[in-house]
């Protein structure tokens, strides 16, 4: 098949780079695929960083009459038979582009939790006009199905996944970020991963780790992602302020966006997610596929991943006092640490490998070619 995936969106978040290794895994099965981003966003740096074929798009709301245009005139000359997007605000882009372009069928994979009804004439429209839309969760599925006039037939789970075989695989960067960045073997290195904004809860694991670091000053702490936007860079200077105002600048390293992601997990002892809610939370199950213990807000879809004290740990959002508690009883309990993470790589194997999520996709995808 020949394959679009469409993202507009011009920041670094699990929705958005989700399509990346999807679209790697469809190509290595012998599809055609491309991707349709913004110019100079962290999709197209990470998809041409991966060898893909990327397509600019100016896409920004919900009509954009001449980058409508030329998408259609994209899909046309690219003779795409199926387009999936990853965020419902180019859907509308899409539709008519589509049609324009002879019709091509539109899947969208469903990332978020929408929190109002959207039944109104605009998106009726849009739901009568897509083949399926994949929630990444039951729970978002259960939520669309609330809010959006789409005919159940239409909407599917499909857990998102990682390449867990070779990417995210324990041990297979040797611990190489401990030695560049000069901590220790016995350290207890913990690590928190995504955008830097208060809804991710950053304060939340920095106030728990200078408790944790009053008692096992061994410890380390590293925060991978950057804001986005001045209110995101706000919060980001807050936190700064208060690491350098403890003086833990040394055990507290906020590190930016990395692309290399799996060798930070790799290196680390547990994976931290403080989300107020989370719909999924990606980087809990690249910490469990290293074989990592993952403590996480009991929120949103975060239930549906980790079994409390079975595979991972739940706390509640903003209790600091409990995740600090939690991680002093990983440092304590190497043992139980252990067993948490053999459980966790299970999970992932079980649940969320990315090869079994692009089948699911696959699937989609040849009904709605076959049925053009």
């Amino acid at each position: 098949m020949n394959i679009l995936q469409v993202i507009s969106s011009n920041v670094a978040g699990g929705r958005e780079l989700f399509c990346v290794p999807v679209s790697v895994k469809l190509k290595e099965k012998g599809h055609k695929v491309s991707i349709m981003c913004r110019k100079g966003s962290p999709v197209e740096a990470e998809a041409l960083r991966r060898g893909l074929d990327v397509i600019s798009t100016g896409f920004n709301w919900y009509f954009n009459p001449l980058e409508i245009l030329r998408a259609a005139k994209a899909l046309r000359k690219g003779r795409f038979e199926i387009i999936h997007s990853h965020w419902t605000r180019d859907l509308s882009n899409l539709i008519v582009a589509a049609a324009l372009a002879g019709g091509v069928p539109i899947v969208c994979t469903k990332h978020v939790y929408s929190t109002t009804p959207k039944k109104d004439l605009f998106h009726a429209w849009v739901a009568g006009r897509i083949r399926f839309m994949m929630c990444v969760c039951e729970l978002v599925r259960k939520n669309l199905l609330d809010t959006m006039p789409i005919a159940p037939a239409k909407v599917v789970t499909v857990y998102n996944g990682i390449d867990a075989k070779e990417e995210w695989r324990p041990g297979k960067y040797g611990g190489s970020f401990r030695k560049e960045n000069g901590i220790g073997e016995n350290d207890f290195l913990v690590c928190m991963a995504g955008r830097i904004n208060s809804g991710k809860g950053q304060h939340v694991l920095v106030a728990a780790a200078k408790k944790v670091l009053g008692l096992h000053p061994e410890s380390m702490f590293v925060f991978a992602g950057r804001p986005e936007g001045a209110e995101e860079e706000k919060y980001y200077q807050e936190l700064l302020a208060v690491v350098k105002e403890a003086g833990l600048e040394e055990k507290i390293r906020f590190l930016g966006f990395r692309s290399d992601l799996p060798k930070v997990v790799d290196s680390s002892d547990a994976v931290v997610m403080c989300s107020v809610f989370e719909t999924f939370g990606l980087v809990l199950i690249q910490g469990m596929a290293m074989e990592k213990p993952v403590i996480g807000t009991n929120a949103g879809g975060v239930p549906e991943i980790i079994s409390d004290a079975g595979n991972g740990l739940l706390f509640n959002y903003g209790d600091q006092e409990k995740l600090a508690a939690l991680l002093l009883w990983l440092i304590e309990n190497p043992e139980k640490r252990k067993m948490l993470g053999a459980a966790a790589r299970r999970t992932v194997e079980e649940k969320f490998e990315l090869t079994d999520t692009v089948k699911a996709i696959e699937k989609i995808y040849l009904a709605c070619v076959k049925a053009r």
